[in-house]
């Protein structure tokens, strides 16, 4: 009896770890908060095409960025000037102690985009999340 509800309960642990958390699915809003230097929580999921709030609180000591790149655009060893071409939208020069809110439209296209910090030296130092789009039935 203990061993099937070990197994019941390790069943129902993984399915709602794959929704994403409490709600599960894609939502309509990113709250993330910066540090150093790391984006918590490290994931988003989004519905393609739709209106997503914004809201970043940087609670580590530096300046934060948040910066989506374009779906297959990788940040290969640091994030460059060449990289700026691939940027899908970006929230910059976040200050410590700050909360700032904005808006974007998620991308049209599912997939996974990789978000980084465009600070120099963030990056290198793992400062990078990803934005899954998915498509909405």
């Amino acid at each position: 009896m203990k061993k099937i509800l070990f197994v019941f309960a390790l069943s129902l642990a993984l399915t709602l770890s794959g929704c994403g958390g409490a709600g599960g699915g894609a939502s309509k809003s990113i709250n993330v908060t910066l540090t150093d230097f790391q984006f918590s929580p490290n994931t988003f999921t989004v519905p393609a095409g739709a209106q997503i709030s914004f809201s970043a609180t940087n609670n580590g000591a530096v300046q934060h960025s948040f910066v989506v790149m374009k779906l297959d655009s990788k940040v290969q060893t640091h994030f460059t000037e060449a990289d700026k071409a691939n940027v899908f939208w970006e929230k910059l020069a976040i200050q410590p102690g700050q909360t700032v809110t904005d808006s974007f439209t998620a991308p049209t296209e599912p997939g996974e985009y990789e978000i980084v910090c465009e600070v120099g030296g963030h990056f290198e130092a793992g400062m990078v999340a990803k934005l899954i789009v998915v498509q909405q039935p």
